[in-house]
Parts: structure tokens; sequence; C-alpha cells
């Protein structure tokens, strides 16, 4: 099958196509290429580009099997790649803060201190175990370009895997075959979501759907059970998003927060199936499961857990989860704590539940405004009881998200909150258009980055 094929722009494989001539005439296009010159003596045969996200609402869910409602950023991750040479893997990044790395297959791991090429490794190893015969890609020759701030929240991580998993794919496919095979685009997301996962992080899937599922123009739902799907989600007219940089980095691969949040998820689904009696359950199930297997409805899961946990108890020390869940202790750290780098003693269930069900239902809330009602004011409500949710209950922002948050909703935001993991990064606030100039003047003062976002598309494939 060549390039040209009419299958190839199918909507359910990975685009790709001839290098545009108003992209390839942009300074930073010509500055990816030429540096890739510079360095290598050759001209890439392709350019990947995968997008940032913005999560307008459901923090933290995902991973509790529950859809979320992100878009994709204009900020991208764009990797320049050619054929190599001896070297499997040359790696560099046109910021010099990154430094080159040649990387043979024997020294493929990933330490607990974890260095920005290992992102790229990430997405390479998943594409060479599951699809290269041999055990290996040719070698290949990459130059990386990044518009995402790095521990933002915006996902530069996951843009970072997908990327290096078309890189290394197109390559294989390009070197073994010399033409193009289609990518399945569900298939490279769940893929992307797998391999993520060998820098540590209990991912759940929402940053790499989105970076290759997403469409211009629209928002998504992004659902994982029964299968990954994605659909398109209008946004209302007459309001913009704004995402700005509170100035504290967080890199969730650095700290056990995000991996214990997630534990902290399956401990409180195992506590609610034990006190429900619902049969069937494993020890590892995700809220979601719990909550169906209850048949209690969504709207009224937050509110029932007063009726399973003791609410006024502040934490679940391990011992008392060992005789609630009839467990041993070295049963827990298999199951519910692996991930974790530092033994963890104490767990809060009731706060981190609540807030899941209660997001979860927000975003069901979400969907349905825009999709009838386009009440944006209401919108504006449930991002601020999403922020307060993440503060107060999952703990997972930061006093300066907090005063961004305080400053948007003062500059006449009709909601704000955090967004994406959280203990630093962005924010994401909605504005209607009119005020949108004083808006931003206003938030320039404070903020590291500002930008306003519209629905960008997913990740595409460019022959150079």
């Amino acid at each position: 099958m060549s390039f040209e094929d009419n299958d190839y722009t199918s909507i359910n494989v990975v685009p790709v196509g001839d290098l545009p001539s108003t992209l390839r005439s942009t300074e930073r296009i010509d500055r990816l290429l030429s540096t890739f010159q510079r360095k290598y003596g050759s001209t890439p045969l392709f350019l990947i580009r995968v997008p940032g996200r913005v999560n307008l609402i459901g923090e933290h869910i995902d991973y509790c099997g529950y859809s979320v409602f992100p878009m994709a950023l204009q900020q991208d991750i764009m990797m320049a790649v050619g054929p190599g040479d001896t070297v499997p893997i040359r790696l560099a990044n046109v910021d010099s803060q990154y430094p080159e790395v040649m990387i043979e297959l024997a020294d493929i791991e990933f330490p607990k201190q974890i260095k920005w090429y290992h992102y790229f490794l990430c997405g390479y190893k998943g594409v060479v175990d599951k699809y290269c015969d041999d055990g290996q890609c040719p070698p290949i020759n990459v130059m990386v370009d990044g518009t995402i701030p790095a521990g933002s929240g915006l996902s530069s991580s996951s843009a970072m895997v997908v990327s290096s998993a078309l890189t290394t794919l197109i390559s294989y496919y390009q070197s073994l075959f010399k033409i193009s095979t289609p990518i399945p685009k569900l298939e490279i997301a769940l893929l992307c979501i797998r391999c993520e996962r060998y820098i540590g992080t209990d991912s759940g899937g929402m940053d790499q759907a989105i970076a290759i599922l997403a469409e211009e123009g629209s928002a998504k739902i992004i659902d994982f059970i029964p299968t990954l799907n994605a659909t398109n989600v209008q946004l209302p007219s007459g309001v913009c998003f704004y995402v700005a940089h509170c100035g504290v980095s967080m890199h969730k691969a650095a700290t056990d927060h995000y991996n214990t949040r997630v534990a902290e998820t399956r401990l409180a689904a195992a506590v609610i199936a034990k006190r429900l009696k619902i049969s069937g359950y494993k020890l590892g199930d995700q809220l979601w499961v719990v909550q169906q297997a209850s048949a209690i409805p969504l709207a009224e899961m937050g509110e029932q857990l007063a009726n399973i946990f003791e609410i006024d108890k502040e934490s679940y020390t391990k011992s008392e989860l060992c005789s609630i869940l009839a467990i041993e202790e070295d049963e827990i750290d298999k199951i519910f704590l692996s991930r974790l780098s530092e033994p963890i003693e104490e767990f809060k269930l009731y706060q981190r539940a609540k807030h899941v069900y209660d997001e979860a239902f927000r975003v069901q809330e979400f969907r349905k405004i825009c999709e009838s009602t386009n009440d944006v004011e209401r919108l504006g409500q449930l991002m601020i009881e999403s922020h307060e949710s993440c503060r107060d209950l999952y703990e997972c922002s930061h006093p300066k998200l907090d005063e961004l948050v305080s400053i948007a909703l003062g500059a006449d935001a009709i909601g704000s909150r955090l967004t994406g993991a959280g203990w630093g990064g962005c924010t994401v606030s909605l504005v209607y258009e009119e005020h949108a100039d004083q808006f931003e003047a206003t938030l320039r003062k404070h903020c590291k980055f500002l930008c306003r976002s519209g629905p960008s598309g997913g990740a595409v494939i460019y022959q150079v």
C-alpha cells in the first residue's frame, strides 16, 4: 500500500502524507530539519507531530474506569527521523538543555531517576516488542523539538511516548517494506497506554488516547470501558479556554503522589466491594467496577459512600485494611502497592472515592450541557467544583494552582480549575469572548505560560 492510497487517509488510521509547503516554510520546521541535517549529515525521511492536551474536566478518574473530557492543544512534540548507521538509536533535541544520547539495545532500562530520553525508550520498546519480528528496529536518527512546557500537566511526556512509538513503527515499516503500512489509531493508542508504564506510572490512558484520536475543532469524550472509544463533542460558541502555568513544574513519574492515588482508589474499591458484599469482585478492580456491580446510580454514589466508610475517619492503616479485607499485608503490598517506590502505611479512602464518583458525574453533566443547553455558567460552576474536589478531597492541587484559579475567577473567568495530574502545572479557565483580552492581560502578570486553547488535531506523520 502506498502513501497515496485512499484507504490510508481513513479516520481509523494515523494519517500519513507529504509535508505541506506552508508548514515546511515555517521557522520552526526549518530549524528542526536543518538541525537534523547538521547533526546527522542527511535529510530526515519523516516528521511526526503529536499534540499535548488539556483536560477540561475529569481529573484522576481515567485509571478508575471513568470517561474524561480532554482536547488536544496546538502545542506539540515533533520528531524528525531518518535511517541511522551502526548505533540503534541516536537521539538529540533542538533544545540544548536536553543532551544527545546514543543508545544500544542492551542499554534500554528504566531507572528511578528518569531522564528526558526514557520517555522515548518507552515508545521504542513497546513497538519493538510488539511489532518487530526480529526483536529490533533498524538504526534510527531522531531530532526532537517540543513546544509543550515540561512538567506543566499538559502531557508532554505522553506526547513524547506516542511520538517515539510512531517514529519507531514508521521507520521499521519503511525499512522492511519500502512502502507504508496503515497504523490503526486504537491499536497504537492502547499500546502507548501500556508502554508508558515502563516509566513506572500507572497511567489511565487519557493522554495517549487524545494525542492519537483527537480531531481538529472538537473536544473528545474518551471512554475506557468496555473498550477504548472517543466521541466528538462540540464546545459552546462565544467562549474560549485559556491554559496558564502556575510556575511550579511537576513530573508525575518523579514522585509517588500519582501512584499513591491509584493505590488508594483501588483499596477504596476493595472496601466498598467487601461492605456491599459484591460477588465476583477481584482484588485490584477499579471504582467503576464496584459502582456498576452495586447498581447504585453514579449520581448517588458519592453520597452513598457515607454509609460505607466512616467519613470522619481521616485515614486507614495497612493493618486496619488487612482486617477489613481479610487478607495479609504481603497481599496488599503485591496487589495494590507494587508501583510505589517508598513504603506507605496510611491511606485516605473515602476522600479519594468521593472525588472520583463526583468527578465522573461532573463529566457526564459537562457533556450533557455541551450537547444540549450550552449553559456556560453551569459549565463554569462544574469546573470550580472540580477544582475544589481536587484540592480538598484528592489533595492534588498546589497553593500556586489555587492562587491562579482565584486570580482567574477574579478576572471574570466563568470557571477555572487545575488540569493534569496536579501538584503543580497548569490551570484551565473558561472565559467569555468579550472578556478574553482583559483576562489575558491580567493572567499574563501572574503565570509562567499562557495560551488561548482551541481543539487541535491528533498525531500525524509527514513525509519530508
